[in-house]
């Protein structure tokens, strides 16, 4: 059985360190975490930003994949599980908006190299 690995879980990792823990333990994916920066009450029910979405350059993606690919680690899925329905419609605008970055981010890091 093949293991993967949410980035989420190692909060206080950077994504190369995260990378290098799993290379380490033979995981072979991953689901990188890509909740919105922040800190304090924005962060509340929010995950781990270890690919920020938001500001992700093509240049930057085919970094991100030369690295993973490096360690033998593939991505298996960008992780973002905000509450889509939200009833207070300025939040669910904004996690709509987020979510749709991370769509244009999976794009950019899967037509990487």
């Amino acid at each position: 059985m093949r293991l993967g690995l949410l980035t989420a879980a190692l909060p206080d990792l950077s994504l190369e360190a995260c990378a290098d823990w799993a290379a380490a333990k033979r995981i072979w994916r991953d689901r990188d975490a890509c909740w919105p920066a922040g800190a304090g009450a924005a962060r509340r029910y929010a995950g781990v930003s270890h690919i920020d979405v938001t500001t992700l350059t093509d240049a930057q993606a085919l970094a991100i994949r030369q690295m993973l690919d490096a360690r033998g680690l593939s991505i298996s899925a960008l992780a973002y599980y905000p509450n889509n329905l939200h009833p207070d419609l300025a939040h669910r605008a904004e996690v709509n908006d987020h979510l749709r970055q991370v769509i244009v981010a999976a794009q950019q890091l899967a037509s990487a190299l």
